[in-house]
């Protein structure tokens, strides 16, 4: 087959796209345009090439009607190719990815929570992966604009992994009617290709004809290729020679509805029907049903007609040889005739036990009443839309099955959720309050509350929720709303001291429920904030926990993990980290088994806070790459940008005590570009502080005491002072550097302050360290003091601090002997943290004492980056590339790359000399 006229540029693009598809470096095509314009005849040649170059090939094309059913198209994909197989070989696909992707779909309509849609995405993700691992993948959706919301997400969540992959993505699509939409969105990493208009010169060659003839054609088609060939077809029904000039003069008499009368109006009345019923049952409509639901007796002559007039094509099912074609027929029915047909439809359907959101995309252009148990069909219909994350479908199912049982307060509650998830916060707002009327339980008035938090804010919401409680007796229900209650509080700062005195009466809660652990994991993270007893917040937080319940009640939900990890972080803070590294380990297994890579992230935060506390920091760092990793390409909610800021920022300080002050710049560089416009989030308080160790690594002391009192300000601006981040500290540093020694005294006894209330021994003992950097008359007694209470914090790095202080102020107190003992314990301290600018300092110190310490030359696994060294220890440990992506939430090429460099630093030929040298 020839290639088509004048998309030379198109087909090169396409074709560059799966050269480089072939080099393992993925592309996006989008070909856009109007019905008609020929890009489905692009999308064919793409296939033609792909098929030539060796890859494999999934393919789907949108459909109008199954734009309604979750995971249409990626369905589509999967069962084409396994479909045509059967037997053992059949068995044997469904084994693999493609199995796979059968069973994510099928796992994600029995939950429909956020949580498990992102980790659906993912499955469905790592299919793609699997099937390019042979060969190059091609995947092709044609008519893209028709194809479901689940689909186009899955589609934008490829298309932002796929860079380093062997897969070709081509979608072809009309217009998107919005910037927003996920065909919006997947155009922005796409190689655009906009098919332009033929011109008079490729119709003339493409259809032969008298030049005004042609002329006549091109002004009437607009240059569109499928018109022009529907008005030659007109044309040639009419009798009239493309070769006569007088021609011209009826072209432009042929009217808006030629494509209807050139392919139906002169059929049998049966193909015509029959024509009627294949455009209202969709894509692959089964030939048996459409002549039932058309009335057809005689299907071979209607099916024969349609093929010879050029509207269908025949196989096991019947398809429209154009959309256009469906178009037009669904125009010619009228709106009567179509809802009957749907109707029908739905009976038909429903007798067959079709699922239920087949049913129900019939029964949405079906008048009220077609069934019985409509409502019913429509329900369940938009809870698996919901499960595949498309609200929008889904409250329109359940806005119609309201329409079906008005008095059914349940069918209210959920229309009101799914609302809710869609952001139309005053609709939501009315139904849940009604529903609330009819069911008043306390999860439709805290929903209810959510929708008024939309529309008018948390101080609304709060109202509304004091005045519900009010009216309730004690009780579990009740109890349901005071934990909403503590939510929303939590956001406003003008609210901390009301929530505070809130949160405090139930600071005796068991933590046996799931409301019981919200509230008390509230209650830590407000202790940690607001400076109470350490050992309190610790056995609050770890009642929240509740040994893995509290990690339990966060499944399906991303903000009920946020509430898990501030519980975490409270308790980590307050130096609990064995209690705290059982939880994470718990976690990391059920998101290593069945996660997304924004749990991936928060366990990642968790994990890195954990081995920053105890000081960690080759692990640490590893933990921030990782998680900055996995959330690369996710969309910046607020929960993504506080893990990006929490990453950001313990990669800094990793960066700093490798000495790489370069590094620690470029991680907050590479924040602030991303997120200069962001909304602030209370992590990204936080990242004064490193912007401050950064300019006093940098030697600018003025400008780390102007980022040390950002920090201050914006921490006093939300009511908290959490001794853990230590502004004072900084500020200290900065004001004995600009000798400013009466700050730097004030400032040191007031982080001492806050750390006795706090009480927990890593920060009394930094804090008396500090101390002694501006008291010098008591620098060797508070430096003892540091270092014995160091002795019984977690924090090995702390202490490493202190004792390197420790020998220095007794070197310089004349006191060479007892200096040694401490800087030869800091080094070998500095050493096993990763601490290399404290290692350097330590040995420097002893140099100076006149010791000759062995300098640490980085060579072999010591050269490593933390990410590396974990990559090559799991490679050790007999781990497949495949097994390790999985694992780390990477793509296997970012695996072998790391591998990669992994045999070269170290001057090995592969793996098998691995676990010899790392050992």
């Amino acid at each position: 087959m020839r290639e088509p006229l004048e998309r030379d540029s198109e087909i090169a693009h396409i074709r560059e796209a799966l050269d480089a598809a072939t080099r393992g470096e993925g592309r996006v095509v989008v070909i856009e345009g109007r019905a008609g314009i020929g890009k489905t005849r692009l999308v064919h040649e793409c296939r033609e090439l792909a098929k030539e170059r060796g890859f494999g090939r999934l393919q789907a094309v949108g459909d109008a009607l199954e734009s309604a059913m979750a995971w249409g198209v990626v369905r589509q994909m999967v069962e084409r190719s396994v479909s045509r197989y059967s037997g053992e070989l059949r068995e044997k696909i469904l084994a693999g990815p493609s199995g796979a992707a059968l069973k994510a779909l099928d796992d994600a309509a029995l939950d429909p929570s956020q949580a498990e849609l992102a980790r659906t995405l993912h499955s469905l993700w790592w299919v793609a992966v699997d099937l390019s691992s042979t060969r190059p993948l091609l995947i092709t959706v044609d008519d893209a604009h028709w194809a479901d919301h689940s689909s186009l997400q899955f589609l934008v969540y490829l298309s932002r992994r796929i860079a380093d992959l062997p897969i070709a993505l081509v979608v072809a699509t009309r217009p998107p009617m919005d910037n927003f939409g996920p065909l919006a969105q997947l155009s922005v990493s796409a190689d655009r290709l906009l098919p332009r208009p033929l011109t008079t010169d490729a119709l003339s060659a493409l259809v032969g004809g008298h030049p005004e003839v042609i002329t006549a054609l091109h002004a009437a088609s607009g240059g569109n290729p499928f018109l022009s060939g529907v008005l030659v077809d007109e044309l040639a029904a009419l009798g009239l020679p493309l070769d006569d000039a007088a021609t011209a003069e009826k072209v432009g008499t042929l009217g808006p509805s030629t494509v209807f009368r050139a392919t139906l109006g002169r059929l049998p009345a049966e193909a015509v029907a029959l024509a009627g019923a294949v455009a209202v049952l969709g894509t692959h409509a089964d030939p048996w049903q459409a002549a039932e639901l058309a009335e057809v007796g005689d299907l071979p002559s209607a099916v024969e007609a349609l093929t010879a007039a050029n509207v269908l094509i025949t196989g096991d099912h019947l398809e429209f040889v154009h959309p256009v074609v469906r178009e037009a027929v669904l125009t010619g029915l009228g709106p009567i005739a179509r809802a009957s047909l749907h109707a029908r439809a739905a009976k038909s359907l429903q007798e067959s036990h079709a699922s239920a959101d087949r049913v129900a995309a019939h029964l949405v252009h079906a008048p009220k009443g077609t069934l019985p148990n409509a409502a019913e069909v429509l329900r369940k219909a938009a809870a698996t839309l919901l499960s595949a994350g498309d609200p929008r479908t889904a409250a329109g199912h359940l806005a119609r099955a309201v329409d079906e049982k008005p008095g059914d307060a349940g069918l209210r509650a959920e229309l009101g959720r799914a609302l809710l998830r869609v952001g139309d916060a005053v609709n939501a707002h009315r139904h849940l309050k009604a529903a609330a009327q009819g069911l008043p339980d306390a999860e439709l008035v805290a929903a209810a509350a959510s929708a008024t938090a939309a529309l008018e804010g948390p101080a609304a919401a709060i109202a509304e929720l004091t005045e519900a409680i009010e009216a309730r007796p004690d009780g579990e229900s009740r109890l349901h709303l005071e934990a909403r209650l503590a939510v929303f509080r939590s956001f406003l700062p003008d609210q901390r001291q009301v929530a505070s005195a809130h949160l405090s009466g139930y600071a005796g809660l068991a933590g046996g429920t799931p409301d019981e652990r919200t509230l008390l994991g509230l209650l830590a993270q407000m202790g940690r904030y607001e400076v109470w007893p350490h050992d309190e917040v610790a056995t609050t937080a770890t009642r929240a926990l509740a040994n893995g319940a509290y990690l339990d009640d966060a499944t399906g939900s991303t903000d009920a993990m946020v509430a898990w990890l501030v519980a975490l972080l409270a308790l980590m803070a307050a130096d609990g980290v064995d209690t705290a590294r059982h939880e994470i380990e718990r976690a990391r297994l059920k998101v290593r088994a069945h996660g997304s890579p924004i749990e991936f992230a928060m366990v990642a935060n968790a994990s890195l806070f954990l081995n920053w506390r105890c000081g960690n920091m080759q692990v640490v760092e590893a933990e921030a790459e990782g998680a900055l990793a996995a959330v690369a390409h996710e969309d910046p909610v607020s929960e993504v940008i506080s893990l990006r800021a929490t990453s950001t920022h313990f990669a800094v300080y990793a960066a700093l005590e490798r000495g790489d002050v370069a590094a620690a710049g470029a991680f907050i560089t590479a924040f602030d570009s991303q997120h200069a416009d962001a909304r602030l989030t209370m992590p990204m308080i936080w990242l004064h502080e490193v912007r401050a160790l950064i300019a006093l690594a940098e030697g600018d002391a003025r400008r780390a005491m102007s980022q040390a009192y950002r920090q201050r300000d914006a921490m006093h601006q939300v009511h908290v002072d959490p001794p853990t981040i230590p502004w004072r500290a900084v500020a200290t540093r900065a004001a004995l550097l600009l000798n400013q020694h009466e700050l730097a005294l004030e400032l040191a006894t007031e982080q001492l302050d806050v750390a006795r209330k706090w009480g927990a021994a890593t920060e009394v003992g930094a804090a008396l360290r500090l101390l002694s950097n501006a008291d010098a008359d008591a620098r060797l007694e508070l430096l003892t003091e540091s270092v014995t209470v160091l002795e019984a914090s977690p924090s090995r790095l702390e202490l490493a601090r202190s004792l390197v202080d420790l020998g220095e102020a007794l070197r310089v107190a004349r006191r060479r002997t007892d200096a040694r003992e401490p800087l030869h314990r800091a080094i070998e301290l500095a050493g096993n943290c990763g601490s290399a600018a404290l290692q350097t300092r330590a040995v420097e110190a002893l140099e100076a004492l006149g010791d000759r310490p062995r300098r640490q030359i980085t060579l072999g696994a010591e050269a490593l980056t933390a990410s590396e060294r974990r990559v090559a220890d799991l490679a050790a440990a007999g781990r497949a590339n495949r097994e390790i992506a999985q694992e780390l939430f990477v793509t296997p090429k970012t695996v072998e790359n790391h591998l990669g460099r992994i045999y070269t630093k170290l001057g090995i030929a592969g793996r098998r000399d691995l676990a010899s040298v790392l050992a």
